[in-house]
């Protein structure tokens, strides 16, 4: 190495070690709110996942398992049982309503996909790391607050019917 190569500013830039990593980010430090909507957020999508499997256990093994009068394998009993929430249904009901923009796509990527490292998954969508989670706590906000006026007027309309059926019963009697 000659002389002049060390007192090089550039060639000492690349040889320079790469900056460390500090293990995965946290995300800012959220309101007691914010939490509570993070952990319904979190309910509803283990929910999503499950909201499939409402029907009863096979109890038969297939069509052409039967024919054959044979079983080759048991069944499994038990297995996995969805839960039956109407708040998260209407916090499902209040998702799918949203139009596809920005504030859906970060809720998307954070909850859904899992991304990681936030800051990568801000910097493609275009904004920065701290604006990720703004929009992200306010679409929470938003889809939590139609979700409770979904909640409220399906209850309405409930106690309407239960009123109705009521009134024709005591017609009736």
């Amino acid at each position: 190495m000659t002389d002049n190569n060390h007192y090089d500013t550039e060639a000492m830039r690349l040889a320079a070690p790469a900056p460390q990593q500090h293990g995965p980010e946290a995300p800012p430090e959220l309101s007691e709110e914010q939490r509570d909507l993070d952990d319904l957020c979190e309910r509803w999508v283990n929910w999503k996942a499950t909201r499939r499997l409402f029907g009863p256990p096979p109890t038969m093994g297939s069509v052409l398992g039967q024919l054959s009068g044979t079983r080759t394998r048991p069944l499994k009993q038990g297995g996995p049982d969805a839960i039956c929430s109407a708040e998260l249904a209407a916090l499902h009901v209040a998702y799918t309503c949203q139009p596809d923009a920005l504030d859906k796509r970060v809720f998307d990527l954070y909850y859904i996909h899992r991304v990681a490292p936030i800051k990568a998954a801000a910097a493609a969508l275009g904004i920065g790391r701290q604006h990720f989670y703004a929009v992200l706590g306010d679409f929470r906000k938003r889809i939590h607050a139609a979700s409770k006026h979904i909640l409220a007027e399906e209850e309405g309309r409930l106690s309407n019917m239960q009123h109705a059926r009521a009134a024709r019963s005591a017609l009736e009697e």
